[in-house]
């Protein structure tokens, strides 16, 4: 994939610039082609503070998507706005995504176990002995009832990332994320296998609940709770992490939040 980047640097009036902003990021998404948006507040760097505030990233799926998408009616709409408020204060990229061949690999078991030990969670990996691709074959090669299998769901909220923990064969209700977060519900998307790649390291149906390429919040479902001890996602496409339920509260920092679907509504998967 290709993306364009926008660096921000501190701006001279934070309030006007954050209403700019926001105006601005509109714009960009009205723009053809783009895939997802992300968003991020500069924190600060290694000594502290920083001179940068704000970054966007627009991803689109070649250069020449992102080339069309900038000489567009809302491309250039975009750029205008942008330059009319923050013209001396950004830094604009252009970035492509390496070739397969020298792209990092996916994350594995032994990657989150390096994780689990540095983070000092109290956890194992386990690899059963029969095949877990669904939620119910997951508890019936473990032994387990099948709430005790803990979902690690990527959502991306207005081309933000956020994680849900839910657990069993009740899926998460993508209205309730939205009432949780202020948004319309059209703004909640799934992310599809590559968007979670790339965003925590993990292949799709191997997602564990930690131990990601970056910060992603978190929201838990408080079903999950229900059991002392819970299975999730483990790395690998047979492979699970065991722990305390509580133990994956304190590392993951969730937000409990009911998110399931009520439990009269057809689940719409059961894969783990």
């Amino acid at each position: 994939m290709t993306r364009l980047m926008i660096v921000f640097r501190q701006p001279l009036n934070p309030a006007t610039f954050e209403r700019r902003y926001a105006g601005n990021l509109a714009l960009l998404k009205q723009m053809p082609g783009v895939r997802m948006m992300r968003a991020g507040h500069v924190l600060g760097g290694p000594s502290g503070e920083s001179p940068f505030f704000r970054t966007v990233e627009v991803y689109f799926d070649s250069f020449e998507a992102l080339d069309a998408a900038l000489i567009s009616p809302e491309g250039v709409a975009a750029g205008k706005d942008l330059m009319d408020f923050a013209a001396d204060r950004i830094d604009l990229l252009f970035l492509e995504d390496l070739p397969d061949g020298d792209t990092l690999r996916p994350l594995t078991p032994k990657d989150l176990q390096a994780y689990l030990d540095e983070h000092e969670i109290p956890a194992e990996i386990v690899y059963p002995d029969l095949p877990t691709p669904t939620v119910p074959a997951a508890a019936q090669a473990l032994g387990v009832a099948v709430d005790q299998i803990v979902k690690s769901l990527v959502f991306l909220v207005d081309g933000r990332p956020f994680v849900v923990y839910g657990c069993g064969t009740r899926r998460v209700d993508p209205r309730k994320l939205a009432a949780r977060l202020n948004v319309n519900r059209k703004q909640v998307q799934f992310a599809d296998a590559d968007q979670v790649l790339e965003l925590t390291g993990y292949e799709a149906g191997t997602v564990p609940p930690f131990g990601f390429k970056m910060h992603i919040p978190a929201f838990m479902d408080p079903a999950v709770q229900a059991h002392e001890e819970v299975y999730a996602g483990g790395g690998g496409i047979n492979a699970l992490v065991k722990i305390k339920s509580a133990d994956l509260l304190r590392a993951t920092d969730a937000q409990v939040v009911p998110l399931l679907a009520d439990p009269t509504e057809t689940p719409a998967s059961d894969e783990a």
